[in-house]
């Protein structure tokens, strides 16, 4: 199954993703082994990776993608984009353009603290949405807060956009965030899958084992539209 990756630390040396560009490489070939034929590189913005000058983002991504089409396909293509940590002024900084959208649309990767409390990701999404801007929670099984019955459900209805990693949903059954993706799937409140690789070992870009849950237990449309359909309407600038 085609696939399209909206969230990686691909680009070398600007986070803690690829170290060189010969890692860079290296994970791409990779993904492009589990299907994936284009990738939106999402470096961290924080506090401790201020990457605030998206020029040397889309430079490295033009770097990256030409050798990619000569070592990995021919029509592999890398979009620029951020993984943001949410704080007082990612408004200011989405305004100023010193902080990157995905691919240059609306769509703002949105990450946060695992301790934040459920009343400022909702502020925060809520800001996001009054100022034009279509947040995607990054990662959400990593928030516990959200599993509160209902709060996953309230966000959507405000407008947030739902990305979930691979690799917790092809974990073991006994595992609690495991069976908490599952569940998630299993109701449609997921809008974008993502690999969040960041190296070739313990953060590799791994999807067989999700594919294969999926695959028994998701209708196929559902699948491919997470996977594939909705990364491309955020690459075309158009409405999840």
């Amino acid at each position: 199954m085609k696939k399209i990756d909206i969230h990686c630390h691909v680009l070398p040396g600007l986070d803690d993703g690829a170290h060189n560009i010969e890692e860079s490489m290296q994970m791409l070939k990779m993904a492009k082994k589990q299907n994936i034929c284009a990738v939106v590189a999402t470096p961290h913005y924080s506090n401790h990776f201020r990457n605030d000058k998206p020029e040397v983002i889309r430079e490295l991504c033009r770097t990256l993608e030409q050798k990619a089409r000569k070592e990995v396909d021919p029509h592999f293509r890398i979009f620029s984009g951020q993984e943001n940590l949410a704080s007082e002024d990612i408004l200011e900084l989405l305004d100023k353009r010193k902080v990157l959208t995905l691919a240059g649309s609306s769509y703002v990767l949105m990450e946060f603290l695992p301790s934040t409390p459920y009343s400022n990701i909702f502020r925060t999404v809520q800001s996001l949405l009054l100022n034009q801007y279509q947040p995607i929670l990054a990662h959400v099984e990593r928030y516990d807060v959200l599993r509160e019955k209902g709060r996953i459900e309230e966000l959507i209805e405000i407008g947030a956009t739902i990305q979930m990693n691979y690799r917790p949903i092809g974990g073991r059954w006994y595992d609690e965030t495991t069976r908490w993706c599952r569940k998630m799937l299993k109701e449609g409140n997921v809008h974008l899958l993502g690999t969040d690789m960041h190296n070739t070992k313990a953060r590799s870009p791994e999807t067989a084992d999700a594919e294969a849950w999926m695959e028994k237990h998701l209708d196929p449309s559902y699948v491919r539209e997470i996977s594939y359909r909705n990364p491309l309407k955020i690459i075309k600038h158009e409405k999840i």
